[in-house]
């Protein structure tokens, strides 16, 4: 899958989890498919479950996982007696407690109208997660609908324009915010 990571549009199950000595792991855990740690699936078997106690399978040994502690977003977990601590974040609160601050880790990325035109359609809301290549909005120019698309994985910070509003070249469309954790 390589460095990049596909958000699939649903952020509500993209985690970064940052451990006391800050190195950081982004978690995706769907409903329906293979959990993937770093942009890599897991083939993990939950064996047992109880009381924060849980038992699973992963390259067929058996790991004992408990959690410790919890308060807010800070977590103690035990897994084969070993204590590991992390900060526990959604991708958007991770993004607005700035721990990813650094100018090589958000950068803002404004798209702008590459010729003067009419908005057709708008697939995002502000807020989004998109990939970078995914068509964020229609464009129609001399009678051809052009589709702009993300300059790079990131969170649609605003949308300047609406569905049938007139845009001038170089007019401001929308305002992404790059995540690369």
């Amino acid at each position: 899958m390589g460095t990049s990571y596909i958000y699939n549009r649903d952020a509500s199950r993209l985690f970064i989890a940052v451990r006391d000595n800050e190195k950081r792991f982004k978690l995706f855990i769907p409903k329906e498919s293979l959990p993937a740690v770093n942009g890599v699936e897991l083939d993990i078997d939950f064996v047992e479950q109880e009381d924060f106690h849980y038992i699973f399978e992963w390259k067929g040994k058996r790991f004992h996982c408990e959690l410790v502690s919890r308060d807010q977003n800070k977590a103690v977990v035990k897994v084969n007696g070993v204590e590991y601590k992390f900060s526990i974040e959604s991708i958007f609160s991770y993004i607005r407690r700035g721990l990813i601050n650094n100018s090589s880790a958000i950068t803002d990325n404004n798209i702008s109208a590459p010729m003067p035109g009419k908005i057709i359609d708008i697939f995002y809301a502000e807020g989004d997660i998109v990939n970078v290549g995914e068509p964020i909005l229609t464009l129609e120019a001399m009678k051809m609908q052009n589709e702009i698309s993300a300059n790079c994985n990131g969170v649609i910070r605003k949308l300047k324009v609406q569905t049938g509003q007139s845009v001038m070249k170089d007019e401001l469309l929308v305002e992404i915010q790059s995540i690369d954790v």
